[in-house]
């Protein structure tokens, strides 16, 4: 995502104008809203998707065997507390609520983003502060695409940065009490080869 610069409030749109705007567009399009400004993203790479699928499954195998009650998907827009006007859309995210046909959600408690081209440090600086908003999410974890590394930002430490790397690594989510392992999570990547 390109950080545009801050629009005049009164061009700004709104959740309910954003609401509707997607309503009219095609069904394949993902857009967010970041701080007023409708913002339609690129289709992702296939490592990225793989990357997304390996965590979603590692956490449906954690969920299964602890017969744990939260769920992982795919990200849907998130409402963010401190940003009335935006929605962003992480690429993966846990939830506690039961599963619904909405587009958005306020009860992430991990939500994670596969770094890609898009992504610069400033979109990566807003994502932080805004997801930390959200008043159930206690891990923000960032996947790098092309090498093995994550970087988790916790809220029992001040959304202080923790970074993990290499295949050998884990990924611990104490409010989940789930541990990843890097090479599960760059599985069938290029990285993880």
């Amino acid at each position: 995502m390109t950080v545009h610069p801050k629009i005049e409030p009164a061009g700004e749109m709104t959740r309910a104008e954003f609401r509707a705007f997607v309503r009219s567009r095609p069904d394949e399009e993902r857009w967010e809203l970041i701080e007023g400004v409708p913002i339609l993203n690129a289709s992702p790479v296939n490592v990225h998707q793989l990357i997304c699928g390996n965590i979603i499954r590692l956490l449906l195998d954690h969920k299964d065997a602890a017969g744990a009650a939260w769920m992982p998907s795919l990200g849907i827009g998130t409402l963010v507390p401190v940003s009335p006007r935006s929605l962003p859309v992480p690429d993966v995210y846990v939830h506690v609520g039961e599963p619904h046909f909405g587009h958005e959600t306020g009860d992430a408690i991990v939500i994670f983003e596969v770094l890609s081209r898009s992504n610069r440090m400033g979109d990566q600086a807003w994502r932080k502060r805004v997801y930390s908003s959200v008043p159930n999410c206690s891990h923000y974890v960032t996947v790098a695409l092309k090498t093995p590394r994550v970087v988790a930002f916790d809220r029992a430490t001040g959304w202080k940065e923790r970074k993990v790397s290499g295949l050998d690594a884990t990924l611990e989510l104490d409010a989940i009490s789930a541990t990843l392992k890097l090479a599960d999570i760059y599985r069938y990547t290029p990285v993880g080869t």
